[in-house]
């Protein structure tokens, strides 16, 4: 189907070099900060699949560089499963190795995107309330090319797929200009290679505002406890908005997430007209060979200003029964979905509320898996998970009912999903959390939006909970310039 050629490159980090890379086009960064072993970037796209309300646009690049295609009704997920379902044991998905080691890499033929929350509303039934972003409910590319580095091996992989005449050509061009200025003087000259600009100032001016203050965020949790008294819902999510004007541009914010709050999966999307950037902890699902796995999340605490502070906000979080209830309730709710879709008996629990620790926060983590039922694809997986439970509640559906009336502002893009997917059927992606969206040219700053949030229970204490969602969004605002000194808006 794809015929693919792969070569090695001189090793440098490949998100260093990613946005200069993306020489002005569409790109997609997927880069493992703490823990992981791969980064990959996909440059060069070839095909978009773009979800608009109900509508899917499916276009192409044409020899001349002009996108064509048509819009129909119907859902990105299902176009995604017709294309999945073009490979088989007949003509099996292609594989490849790195070239230095042998070893198997996560991705050759697939797509790279992100489902927003909001089209899990869609694909739930839900008609929201809220006007969305000027963005598309979801969006999946087919790259040229794609990069893939093995941050245990010290390897960069070049994947060519050879749909886009010059591309490769392009990217080993910068990507040798850039590795020859590195042996020069391009880092004590203090140039951020990832955009080719000296970083802006960490004091730059920015402002924000915000969708809640402390008594209104106490009111929608206050509301969402009444349901529970009254059996509508047992476990939520609750959040609010802030929106930032920062002079501060999307791949230097990115910069300094790196830097400053390094996640497991993190990402840094251009699309042109838009952007994402997240700095996420959270696996929403991985699949290798028909195995997946989910890990939620719930618990949070900030870290402490001294080593004893922070073994008592440590120990506190282990200890705390509400923490670890909301969890065990989330986790049977991810337990529950994914048995809808797996063969019968595989669905385990494998790790509940194990702590991680993060620069900012410690989180508690569960780990659910299962083998995907020979009937049922990545696809069906997908699209019963989706959203994912964490950032939901439980029954997923009245739950999501109720965010929706009583959070202030559409969740867009924030708390869905992104990563890869895989020709194989191989997956990684992430919750949307720690994350920002920003309107316009990655070259200017401007306007950002930001979500934080968390969950929701009969034990919840209203202000500690505008507290915590405050605290989720700390690393997000210092990246912009904000002044976290003068602490929160209440």
């Amino acid at each position: 189907m794809t015929d693919l050629a792969v070569r090695s490159l001189p090793y440098h980090p490949l998100a260093d070099m990613a946005a200069a890379l993306a020489d002005g086009r569409v790109m997609m960064l997927l880069h493992s900060a703490r823990g992981g072993r791969y980064t990959m970037l996909g440059l060069y796209p070839y095909r978009r699949l773009m979800q608009v309300g109900g509508d899917v646009i499916d276009e192409s690049l044409t020899v001349d560089g002009r996108w064509t295609g048509r819009a129909v009704p119907g859902d990105a997920l299902g176009v995604l499963g017709d294309w999945l379902a073009g490979y088989s044991s007949a003509c099996p998905a292609p594989v490849v190795a790195d070239p230095s080691t042998g070893l198997r890499l996560p991705m050759a033929d697939g797509v790279m995107g992100f489902m927003s929350y909001d089209d899990g509303l869609r694909r739930d039934g839900i008609r929201s309330r809220h006007d969305g972003p000027a963005m598309p409910d979801a969006a999946w590319w087919w790259f040229d090319v794609i990069l893939v580095e093995d941050h245990v091996a010290g390897t960069v992989t070049l994947i060519d797929r050879r749909h886009v005449p010059g591309a490769v050509d392009r990217v080993v061009e910068l990507w040798d200009g850039m590795i020859d200025a590195e042996e020069n003087t391009f880092v004590e000259q203090g140039v951020c290679r990832s955009h080719g600009t000296a970083v802006e100032s960490a004091d730059a001016c920015a402002t924000w505002t915000s969708d809640h203050n402390r008594d209104s965020y106490r009111s929608g949790i206050e509301a969402l406890l009444g349901h529970m008294r009254d059996g509508d819902i047992y476990v939520t999510n609750y959040s609010l908005r802030l929106y930032v004007d920062s002079p501060v541009t999307p791949p230097v914010m990115f910069d300094r997430l790196r830097a400053d709050n390094p996640a497991p999966f993190m990402a840094y999307v251009d699309a042109g007209d838009w952007q994402i950037i997240s700095s996420s902890p959270e696996r929403f699902l991985e699949s290798r060979g028909r195995h997946v796995v989910t890990r939620p999340i719930k618990g949070t605490r900030p870290r402490g200003d001294t080593p004893d502070e922070d073994d008592r906000l440590r120990a506190e979080l282990e200890h705390s029964f509400k923490d670890r209830s909301e969890l065990l309730m989330i986790t049977d709710l991810e337990r529950n979905d994914l048995s809808r879709i797996a063969a019968p008996g595989t669905v385990v629990t494998t790790g509940f509320a194990e702590l991680e620790t993060y620069p900012h926060v410690f989180h508690l983590v569960s780990t659910v898996e299962a083998d995907i039922a020979p009937d049922r694809s990545i696809v069906d997986v997908l699209d019963v998970m989706s959203p994912g439970g964490s950032i939901t509640g439980a029954p997923k559906h009245s739950a999501m009912t109720l965010i929706d009336r009583y959070e202030h502002s559409s969740r867009g893009a924030y708390t869905g999903s992104l990563g890869y997917i895989d020709a194989s059927g191989d997956c990684d992606l992430s919750i949307l959390i720690r994350m920002a969206i920003h309107p316009g040219k990655a070259s200017t700053g401007g306007a950002y939006s930001i979500g934080g949030g968390g969950g929701v229970t009969l034990d919840s204490d209203p202000d500690f909970e505008y507290d915590e969602a405050m605290q989720k969004t700390e690393a997000l605002l210092s990246a912009l310039g904000c002044d976290m000194r003068k602490g929160w808006h209440d």
